[in-house]
């Protein structure tokens, strides 16, 4: 007997867990005193540093970016500072091992801003999800001879493997003209999202396209507009660096590191609104380990054989998710505050609480944390609310629950319906991807054992549903092509 072997590696998802972090940051209040301090609006990005795997756990850094706007005493125009903190986390991580590879993301689900004392102290809530994965090796047989009367099933094996990983950085600058009514004084608060749109192959590596849309709030000299939000779209078009037997299928994600943003007054021209902002692209080439692999195996003359099975979890690829759907809600102003007549600036977050995929859908649900900045009807006192709309959504295309999905909002504006509601409008992007998994059942090994004694003649045989020719010629050692066609409740004839 003589077997012919292939090795091949398989990536497996060892282990998807999710943990929260809680991150304070301080920045000192400039010129406070005894006026009051009132927040307005504030934000606060997450950027993912170095990552680590270690036995059973994964320890990660980053860096969280805060801002606020604010309010002190009496004073009609709004004011800004920006604070930002460092923080470690270990993540446990049953089954990681040194050396595994780690897929790292976060989102801020909640920032809160408080002055205490001359500070502005924020209180960021974060939540942190981490997939470590590995690459094992399996033997599988691909040919087998000397061996008499052999029956053979094989099957065409394909495992998706993470191959390479690859990355840029790049630096995104525009200028943006603001009309002179405006009267543009300073950049107050700014945000961002990232989207990859395209992924293609070119020479020296796959060109990622996307964009980065930004939005700024400013504040004016306008004493009926104190503030105003401006939108840019920044588009990004970078070489990533990968060789060209890599670059079939990749996959890009981009983040934005930091964002500057910056009012050049014009006086009685028109002021200019300057952006950079720093990207990380970051780009993962997969590719296939393929083989024609023993199913099963048996004789039907001669020794028997024993060829016990053994079952893969193959990766075939991934599977993804990506929509975007428009939410419409009302949001109502805090009981006792002034009623709503302008609203000026709209910012929405999103917080996922769970979701399922069910009949080719995926469901999810949770709140979007909502705050507005308004002058009331007749007044010129810039005033804040801040509310929680719940939201389900439905997207077509099932993810699987070891999967791992994202949410963002983007383009929110809002308008007074009454004096005392709202109505929230938003774009919320879905995006998810989950290693899809196959199981393979395969010969592990063979060796020839004595047989049975069996009888011989004419033996009937009545097909149950599932019989195949296969597992009746294994079952009866006869060969599949003196079985022809099987069909349940039709009896088929053999000779043994």
């Amino acid at each position: 007997m003589e077997l012919e072997r292939q090795t091949i590696e398989i990536e497996r998802q060892v282990a998807s867990e999710s943990a929260q972090a809680l991150v304070r940051a301080e920045a000192t209040v400039s010129g406070a005193g005894r006026e009051a301090v009132e927040p307005l609006m504030e934000e606060a990005t997450l950027s993912i540093g170095t990552v680590e795997v270690q036995d059973g756990r994964v320890l990660l850094d980053g860096t969280v970016r805060c801002q606020a706007v604010y309010r002190q005493g009496e004073e009609g125009s709004p004011r800004a500072l920006a604070a930002q903190a460092q923080f470690n986390q270990a993540v446990e991580t049953p089954g990681a091992k040194p050396r595994m590879i780690a897929n790292v993301s976060g989102q801020v689900e909640h920032v809160e801003a408080t002055y205490e004392n001359g500070r502005m102290v924020f209180q960021v809530a974060i939540n942190l999800t981490v997939q470590v994965s590995a690459l094992d090796t399996a033997s599988v047989i691909t040919q087998a001879a000397g061996i008499p009367a052999l029956e053979a099933q094989f099957v065409e094996l394909c495992s998706t493997k993470l191959s390479a990983e690859a990355g840029a950085e790049a630096v995104l600058r525009e200028s943006v003209s603001l009309p002179a009514q405006l009267d543009a004084r300073l950049a107050l608060i700014d945000w961002s999202s990232a989207r990859v749109a395209s992924v293609q192959p070119d020479l020296g590596g796959v060109r990622v396209k996307g964009e980065v849309l930004t939005e700024t709030l400013i504040g004016t000299g306008v004493q009926a507009r104190p503030v105003a939000l401006v939108k840019v779209a920044l588009p990004f078009d970078e070489l990533v660096e990968l060789p060209e037997w890599l670059t079939g299928d990749v996959r890009a994600a981009a983040q934005v590191t930091n964002l500057n943003t910056n009012v050049e007054q014009g006086g009685s021209e028109e002021s200019t609104l300057t952006l950079e902002s720093n990207l990380t692209i970051a780009v993962r080439a997969f590719g296939k380990d393929c083989a024609t692999a023993l199913a099963g195996a048996y004789t039907t003359s001669g020794q028997a054989l024993d060829a016990p099975q053994q079952t893969l979890d193959v990766s075939t690829g991934a599977t993804t998710l990506d929509s975007a759907q428009v939410f419409r809600g009302t949001m109502l102003l805090p009981e006792g505050a002034p009623g709503a007549g302008t609203v000026l600036a709209a910012r929405v977050r999103p917080v996922v609480s769970e979701w399922t995929s069910e009949n080719g859908q995926t469901t999810v649900s949770g709140v979007l944390e909502a705050g507005v900045l308004y002058l009331p009807g007749g007044s010129d006192h810039l005033q804040a609310a801040r509310n929680e709309l719940p939201f389900t959504i439905r997207c077509e295309g099932a993810l699987p629950d070891s999967g791992e999905l994202t949410m963002e909002a983007t383009g929110a504006e809002a308008n007074a319906l009454m004096s005392d509601r709202l109505e929230v409008k938003c774009m919320l992007h879905v995006t998810g991807e989950a290693m899809q998994m196959q199981p393979v059942t395969l010969v592990e090994s063979m060796e020839a054992v004595e047989a049975e004694p069996g009888r011989s003649g004419l033996l009937i045989v009545w097909p149950q549903p599932g019989d195949t020719a296969w597992s009746i010629g294994e079952k009866h050692r006869v060969a599949q092509s003196r079985i022809g066609a099987v069909e349940p409740g039709k009896p088929i004839v053999l000779r043994v």
